[in-house]
């Protein structure tokens, strides 16, 4: 093995096809091992940090951060079958920020909703997020 490290060193020596491609195949090896270390180092930090009391009680703010994080993991790794066996819950939906509660639209889609609250808006000169529309109705004449 030293013998293929020493002839790839060597540019005036001939390399055979044989072993340009294990020498190939022996740099490939080394780029993964690293990568399984490194995946293996992170995990390994992050279960530290999961299990410190003393880094949650200076750094209550994490909390939320790791929480919606491990949310977001959890959503790629969910499988279809877990899905369609538990009942849908209702949740509260959270609102985006600068929102003023909900919209009802009577006879009216949302595409036509968002273009009457846009027009309102530049009309008014103000930025749509400071506006509240309680309802929109569609009045047929």
């Amino acid at each position: 093995m030293s013998g293929y490290i020493l002839c790839a060193l060597d540019r005036e020596a001939n390399l055979s096809v044989v072993d340009a491609l294990l020498l190939a195949l022996i740099g490939i090896v080394i780029v993964f091992l690293v990568l399984i270390a490194l995946m293996l180092l992170v995990t390994l930090v992050g279960k530290i940090f999961d299990s410190s009391d003393k880094l949650k009680a200076e750094h209550p703010e994490w909390g939320e951060k790791i929480a919606s994080c491990k949310s977001k993991i959890m959503f790629w790794k969910k499988d279809k079958q877990e899905e369609e066996t538990q009942p849908a819950k209702e949740a509260p939906k959270e609102l985006a920020k600068g929102t003023c509660g909900e919209l009802t639209l009577v006879n009216c889609d949302e595409r036509d909703a968002a273009m009457i609250m846009a027009i309102v808006a530049d009309s008014l000169n103000t930025p749509l997020n400071e506006l509240r529309f309680k309802s929109i109705k569609r009045v047929e004449e």
